[in-house]
């Protein structure tokens, strides 16, 4: 099953990922790498089941999980307390 999963990164970066669920890291560009892995799977919200392929319907629902590495954690801690340091 061929598909695409869109996210919007914290800074405005919007990209998608080939074949759905993929480790990927976020900051590619930027000074700070997160290595995470997306998640996307879909459930009735009227009988509560999960499936792993897509499914439509008026009560599917598309369920996103960012899972984050306990290294990349801590480069997001550590960005985290970064942006809130005062700027000279």
């Amino acid at each position: 099953m061929d598909k695409k999963i869109e996210h919007t990164h914290d800074n405005g970066v919007t990209h998608s990922h080939e074949g759905g669920d993929v480790p990927h890291t976020h900051g590619a560009h930027d000074p700070y790498k997160i290595d995470c892995t997306t998640i996307t799977t879909y459930r009735n919200t009227k009988t509560g089941e999960i499936y792993k392929d897509k499914k439509e319907g008026p009560d599917i629902v598309e369920d996103v999980t960012v899972q984050v590495t306990n290294k990349g954690l801590e480069v997001f801690q550590k960005v985290m307390n970064d942006a809130k340091k005062p700027k000279p």
